[in-house]
């Protein structure tokens, strides 16, 4: 029934009228000029003496080469911005292929924004392929794609047309539809499938003393493995100018989730109150306090830009899932902090968006920092997490620092997990704390040749069975660009860890030597 009302809301034909509505938008003229197609192919040759990471006494050495076809394309055009990045990783390796190794994998990062109807229908999506941690409690994801020990493909995709429209100065209207998909190839894990409806009022600039806005978000759960569930949360808001800079804040509504559990509350009122500071459009601060119907809510966000540097804290609790932060990363965006220390060189998003992704390629840097804080699971789960971050940079260095608190406390029943954890495990993510902390310096010799050193930290631990485990990463990466198409890199890395489900802990030393060809 629930499925059924859902699917009422929102027209059956639309999820397939978005991407052909793009896909006409890429054929229009003016969609065309600015397209750029740039394939390219990487080779790399690597030893390591732990190529499966596994536990010390098991630990294997091999060569292992590496054939890295690719491209990236971007248009910017005055109705469509559009980038894609995707890598082919194949694996070929000296010796006989170990257990915990694969044959290939593969990265994709896409995304589009367009303008359908000027000022009223918009549409924008998302696309990724990512190599993903399986468990908190195991070897996280680095630069040793070979390895497949405790580790996943996981695609995603998002699709979300949505209405805009201004009532003079009075208020401006957002409807937004969004179809998203998570899949993975672990069984355990399986597919799901979400339909959303988010609709949001907010005054407009009639308003200057006392603000107001409303939203209501519905969402519909189809998974593989867990029961049907849906989300649905209604909420009023309001704000108080006391002075050009200084807001009191305060909303207030209701939260419904359909999600088993035994019997727990899943639904009740809702309501905060807190203030936002804005001394200067490069500072800003909003903080609040309040209820939910698991308890109390926290929220803190902090974000200050200044010329060569960039500081940012945050806290939220809030009920997710796995596939969720899936969507919308948990661990620090490499890209999004690139992008505000860009910001002053590169007013333009699309401009912008583009440097970043060659600056992180010509150092070749993590996507995130740490690579992954998310783990599988089919649960829904009380996340509070707290995040800080500084970056800085110069005419020839760029530094980036973040540390990270999370905890997650499950909600829904624990055998959505069977398939996943099997029996000796099935308690593990009951009650998980994640901490960790991590460090990038990069520094460019000259205008051809640059280094970047790493170092990450993460320990885990799982409250409710009263275990942990640690994992520590080192990396060295020295680039050269030879020319306009080809560059080469050298790569030194050392990667530590310990783990309780398999009882053992396990040690890498890895050097890696590469050829990149622009074609």
């Amino acid at each position: 029934m629930t499925t059924t009302m859902a699917k009422r809301c929102v027209p059956a034909a639309l999820p397939k009228l978005a991407p052909m509505a793009l896909a006409l938008l890429m054929a229009a003229p003016a969609a065309r000029a600015e397209w750029k197609f740039a394939p390219a192919v990487e080779l790399r040759e690597t030893w390591s003496d732990n190529v499966g990471l596994a536990s010390n006494d098991k630990a294997g050495s091999q060569f292992i080469t590496e054939v890295v076809p690719g491209f990236s394309l971007t248009n910017v055009g005055p109705r469509l911005k559009l980038h894609a990045n995707y890598q082919l990783h194949l694996y070929q390796y000296s010796k006989e292929r170990t257990g915990g190794t694969g044959r290939n994998t593969s990265s994709l990062n896409a995304g589009a924004q367009a303008k359908v109807v000027d000022d009223l229908l918009f549409f924008d999506g998302t696309a990724t392929i990512s190599q993903q941690a399986t468990s908190a409690f195991g070897p996280q994801v680095n630069d040793n794609g070979y390895s497949g020990n405790n580790r996943n493909e996981v695609r995603t995709i998002r699709l979300s047309p949505y209405l805009q429209h201004r009532f003079g100065s009075t208020a401006q209207m957002e409807l937004r539809y969004t179809r998203d998909t998570v899949d993975t190839d672990n069984r355990g894990m399986g597919r799901s499938d979400a339909n959303s409806i988010n609709l949001n009022i907010n005054s407009g600039p009639a308003f200057r003393t006392i603000g107001w806005g409303l939203m209501a978000n519905r969402q519909v759960l189809d998974d593989s493995i867990a029961p049907t569930s849906t989300v649905q949360l209604v909420m009023a808001n309001a704000f108080y100018r006391l002075t050009p800079t200084f807001s009191l804040t305060a909303s207030g509504g209701y939260d419904k989730f359909s999600y088993e559990n035994n019997g727990q509350a899943t639904q009740g009122k809702s309501w905060s109150t807190g203030f936002r500071w804005n001394p200067s459009p490069r500072t800003s601060l909003d903080a609040s306090l309040g209820k939910r119907y698991y308890g109390n809510s926290y929220s803190l966000a902090l974000n200050h830009r200044a010329r060569y540097s960039n500081w940012s804290v945050s806290y939220g609790d809030s009920v997710t899932n796995s596939r969720s932060n899936f969507l919308l990363p948990s661990a620090i965006d490499t890209a999004a902090m690139l992008d505000r220390l860009f910001m002053p060189n590169f007013p333009d998003a699309a401009k912008r968006a583009a440097a970043v992704e060659a600056y992180i390629r010509a150092l070749n840097l993590p996507r995130a920092l740490p690579d992954s804080v998310n783990y599988f699971s089919n649960r829904y789960a009380l996340q509070k997490q707290l995040q800080a971050s500084v970056s800085f940079t110069t005419a020839r260095t760029s530094t980036m620092f973040n540390v990270f608190s999370m905890r997650r406390e499950a909600l829904s029943l624990t055998q959505v997990d069977s398939a996943l954890l099997g029996s000796s495990s099935g308690n593990v993510n009951d009650n998980t704390r994640q901490t960790g902390a991590s460090a990038l310096f990069n520094y460019r010799l000259n205008s051809r040749t640059g280094a970047s050193l790493s170092a990450t930290y993460t320990n885990a631990d799982s409250n409710s069975l009263g275990k942990g485990s640690q994992n520590r990463a080192l990396r060295l990466f020295l680039t050269h660009q030879f020319d306009q198409k080809i560059s080469g890199g050298m790569e030194l890395r050392r990667v530590r860890g310990s783990t309780f489900l398999d009882s053992g802990n396990y040690t890498e030393n890895a050097v890696a030597a590469s050829v990149s060809i622009k074609l």
